[in-house]
């Protein structure tokens, strides 16, 4: 099995999948900057949809999940 392929499968909650497409350690520094960005760039596109939207909805669930993330990244770093 090819070894981006088994990344992807034994992902789990101790790796995060940045959007360049490498795996890294919750919690390492390109984990949260990653996860920063993905932040900002969801903030910007939620605030530019029109309010009560199911678009706006969207990344509202999306940045609750990304927010959990990141505050997990944030305990793993500052227990590592």
């Amino acid at each position: 099995m090819p070894a981006k392929l088994v990344e992807i499968l034994y992902e789990g909650d101790e790796k995060h999948r940045c959007m360049n497409g490498r795996s890294v350690k919750i919690g390492s520094k390109a984990c949260v900057q990653d996860l920063e960005k993905r932040i900002a760039d969801a903030v910007t596109t939620r605030d530019a949809c029109d309010l009560r939207s199911d678009a706006r909805l969207h990344y509202n669930g999306l940045l609750k999940i990304l927010r959990r993330k990141m505050r997990q990244a944030l305990k793993v770093s500052s227990h590592g």
